[in-house]
């Protein structure tokens, strides 16, 4: 007889009791914790249990972050249905800040999006304080600058002792990976299941692996053969070159490694860098021809001449690489387009193959669910074109791709995306034909059988591909592989990974019974020790929070398109207090004469270009009286769109003849560190930030300032005016039809400026 797990706060009758989910669960309680299960075991329930215990304790409100909207929402509904008496909210990017800021007050429980916390927490909008436990879903992502990073570091600055769970079902094989995972979200214990463990083996179902190998033709050999050897032709001159080492064909990652050091040599300047340039082009020739072998190996005639057809349309724009006319203008290249042309016509092995399966596994069940995934999407439309032939013996595909569109294949908006997936449940569709994006973070139901169009070498993907089926009863998984190609390198290596990865996290998890994780959270946590500081309460921690959110260094405008940028997360970091407005000139208003520009290196090559850079320059110069750029960014005079002497011709100009000092930067984390010298030296010169833009001292300056606060005049149309009338006075005294002879200012303008200077402003 089924037993249902029972909690004050859990729905009666809802949640079937299952002893793995209640132990993780209590020692998730216990400490921060990272939860591995395969999919299908339960992790979301794991969650619920923590999150309904957490609350039921008075530990304060819970945040629960998923990566996608639509996972956002597939949670929100499941603790909607399962807890009782609990209020649950959901916020997404749709949400404006204002509203979110309210939103926040009002629930026990949060979920979201993290890029939704993360800028809430960057503007002010959320106190990131008002929560004592944060649940990241996905937690494998939580490396580098993905937003848990961020999320959790400002979490644990704030209160040291504070809860994380992380669910994932798979980290991946990286050993240093899992253990920067683990850091990043204070992960003190790991709770790993896998599929021979005792207490999950009844609830695993059975599913069926076949590898099937497809027969590649003899058209499509000769073809491969003749990209090989324009492959080797290229990485032949690159061995040469020493750039590649001698020996065995390199692979895709070692030409990207290669790629990688030229670049750095690059950066590092030297007398003669003309032959490292030719190598970066060679390199990104064998990088598009590897890609041309990868298709024609592992998707088919099709995908590849698509690929190739693109390739020679590029060459017609005016921005199109050198790589990219290279390849083109070799005569292998037009030999293999016509021979994938050709071969195109007939029926491609591995569709062949996936229609036969298609096919047997409806006619043995009609009420059967298929999901079928390619890598490509001119693969998946090509698949499509090809079921869609059957739909009178039962066969009813739909194409299901991401969001993005790619020239004029337009992607799905998330709203398509959820009448998709309704239609699959409900039977509209049998066979769904996905991408990349049916992998991860989408409530899809789940399927009978699963066709891989390709084996991938990625562990954590083929789980995830793996997982859409054998959720309640048993499944079935067909992978089709090419013979003799890279597909069985592929499969190899996703299983060597998938062991290891296993292995791994067993090994992890013993290890952690004696020694922990150096984290985030044990760091802060140690350092308040030491501080004798640590308080035992939330309220404690009152002080701490309010030093933390005024910021240690002060405060710094950031222009609203600046936020997304990781510069505005080191300002947090560094415990400044960062206030978002549209600053018109500039991107950091230090104070109320200091404005710095910032911008990478593509960008300031792109503004010299399209004649932007100097616009920003005058406008700069004109309404502050100490503008800065930074230039950040490696090797910014090594650009493929402007030549060395145009770069430092207008950069001598901006220092010289705008007295506009220029300062460069290796990347936003340096950026960040000299913005807050910056600060921190006009805070203690007395210089703060004042309201209104701040301006030079002298006649035009206050000219311009006066002018300013007339209706509709930016500090740039005030200049225009006293330009023009040369004066104040003349200015206040022109007519309506003197002031629309000035560039910017229309009829409806003049009349404004007049009433406000008369005092005669008439009802419209």
């Amino acid at each position: 007889m089924e037993e249902y797990f029972e909690h004050p706060l859990i729905r009666k009758g809802s949640i079937l009791k299952r002893e793995y989910q209640v132990t993780i669960a209590s020692r998730a309680l216990s400490k921060p914790t990272l939860v591995v299960l395969p999919t299908g075991l339960g992790k979301t329930v794991v969650a619920l249990i923590m999150i309904a215990e957490r609350i039921h304790q008075g530990e304060g409100a819970v945040l629960m972050l998923a990566p996608t909207k639509p996972l956002v929402e597939q949670h929100h509904r499941f603790l909607g249905e399962h807890l009782e008496g609990v209020s649950v909210g959901m916020l997404t990017g749709e949400v404006t800040p204002a509203k979110r800021k309210e939103s926040y007050e009002g629930v026990q429980v949060m979920v979201s999006t993290p890029q939704v916390v993360k800028n809430d927490i960057i503007s002010g909008e959320l106190d990131i304080s008002r929560y004592r436990t944060i649940v990241f879903d996905e937690a494998h992502r939580a490396v580098g600058d993905y937003p848990y990073v961020f999320i959790a570091e400002m979490f644990f600055r704030i209160d040291p002792l504070g809860s994380t769970l992380g669910l994932t079902a798979s980290p991946g094989h990286d050993i240093s990976r899992i253990y920067q995972v683990c850091s990043d979200l204070g992960i003190e214990n790991i709770e790993v299941r896998v599929d021979s463990d005792p207490d999950v083996k009844p609830y695993i179902q059975d599913m069926d692996v076949q590898m099937v190998k497809v027969e590649v033709s003899q058209g499509m050999r000769s073809l491969i053969s003749v990209l090989e050897r324009m492959f080797l032709y290229r990485t032949s001159k690159l061995q040469r070159m020493g750039v590649l080492r001698k020996g065995a064909v390199p692979s895709v990652k070692e030409l990207l490694a290669a790629g990688g050091r030229v670049r750095e040599i690059i950066s590092r300047g030297g007398p003669d860098s003309g032959p490292l340039f030719q190598a970066i082009s060679i390199q990104a020739q064998a990088m598009k021809v590897a890609h041309a072998l990868e298709l024609a190996e592992t998707q088919g005639a099709e995908a590849l001449y698509q690929y190739m057809d693109r390739l020679l349309k590029e060459t017609s724009r005016p921005d199109c690489s050198k790589a990219t006319k290279s390849v083109v203008s070799d005569g292998l290249f037009n030999t293999s387009l016509n021979m994938a042309a050709a071969l195109r016509l007939d029926n491609p092995p591995k569709v062949d193959a996936l229609e036969r399966y298609v096919r047997q596994k409806l006619r043995e069940d009609p009420a059967a669910r298929i999901i079928t995934f390619t890598h490509y999407r001119d693969t998946a439309s090509l698949v499509l074109e090809r079921l869609e032939k059957y739909s009178d013996i039962g066969i009813k595909p739909v194409r299901f791709v991401g969001q993005a569109s790619r020239g004029e294949d337009q992607g799905l908006s998330q709203k398509k995306q959820r009448e998709l997936l309704d239609g699959f449940r409900d039977g509209i569709f049998n066979v769904l034909i996905a991408t990349s994006v049916a992998e991860e973070g989408l409530d899809i139901p789940g399927a009978d059988l699963v066709i891989f169009y390709e084996p991938i070498p990625s562990e954590i993907r083929t789980i995830q591909r793996r997982g859409r089926t054998g959720r309640h009863s048993a499944g079935k998984v067909i992978v089709l592989m090419s013979r003799e190609t890279r597909d069985i390198s592929y499969s190899f290596s996703a299983r060597d990974k998938e062991i290891k990865m296993e292995r791994q996290l067993l090994s992890l998890r013993r290890m952690l019974s004696t020694r922990p994780i150096p984290s985030k959270r044990s760091d802060i946590e140690e350092k308040t020790r030491n501080d004798q500081q640590a308080p035992a309460t939330l309220d404690a921690f009152s002080d701490e929070v309010v030093r933390i959110s005024e910021g240690d260094g002060g405060s710094i405008e950031v222009d609203q398109r600046e936020m997304p940028s990781s510069v505005v997360e080191e300002l947090i970091r560094g415990g400044f207090k960062v206030k978002p407005l549209p600053l018109g000139e500039g991107d950091y208003r230090i104070s109320d004469r200091l404005v710095v520009e910032r911008k990478t290196a593509q960008d300031l090559s792109d503004s010299l270009v399209d004649g932007r850079l100097f616009d920003q320059v005058t406008r700069l110069r004109e309404n502050f009286e100490r503008p800065m750029m930074v230039i950040e960014g490696d090797d910014p005079f090594n650009r493929r769109n402007i030549k060395r002497n145009a770069l430092f011709g207008a950069l001598a100009s901006i220092t010289v003849d705008y007295n506009i000092p220029v300062m460069f930067t290796t990347g936003p984390e340096e950026t960040a560190e000299f913005l807050m010298a910056l600060a921190r030296r006009e805070k203690k010169e007395k210089r703060p930030h004042r309201s209104g833009h701040a301006k030079k001292s002298d006649l035009r300056e206050v000219q311009i300032c006066t002018l300013s606060g007339l209706p509709g005049i930016s500090n740039v149309l005030a200049g225009k005016l006293i330009s023009h009338f040369g004066s104040l006075e003349k200015v206040f005294t022109a007519s309506e039809k003197e002031l629309t002879d000035v560039e910017g200012i229309g009829s409806r303008k003049a009349r404004e400026i007049r009433a406000v200077l008369t005092g005669d402003r008439k009802e419209e």
